[in-house]
């Protein structure tokens, strides 16, 4: 029988992606993990995560679907589906909800 480890690893970046011609205003490269013990990820991260998705007994409170990727990017630019924190009362309630599942 496989055994399988008791972590689960995500791990992403954000990068100017030109490697000709480096965007002034955003000359970083990130490289970020997240590492979290299993048991953990499946009874507190993943209900939180969808929570902020479905806040308020499963009424959207943000989008209509909960398949929506948190991607920084566009939550930053309020673009694409997060075209909605362009309104400052949405955005400043939206981060809050963030920063308690990045809490966790």
């Amino acid at each position: 029988m496989t055994t399988f480890d008791d972590y689960i690893v995500f791990v992403d970046e954000s990068v100017d992606h030109s490697l000709t011609s480096i965007d002034q205003s955003y000359p970083i490269f990130v490289l970020a993990f997240c590492l979290f013990e299993k048991k953990h990820y499946a009874e507190e991260v993943t209900p939180a995560a969808l929570k902020l998705k479905f806040k308020f007994k499963f009424k959207f409170k943000y989008f209509g679907h909960a398949q929506v990727i948190l991607h920084e990017n566009d939550i930053r630019k309020a673009r694409g589906v997060f075209n909605i924190l362009q309104n400052a009362n949405v955005r400043s309630v939206f981060m809050d909800d963030l920063n308690i599942l990045v809490e966790l």
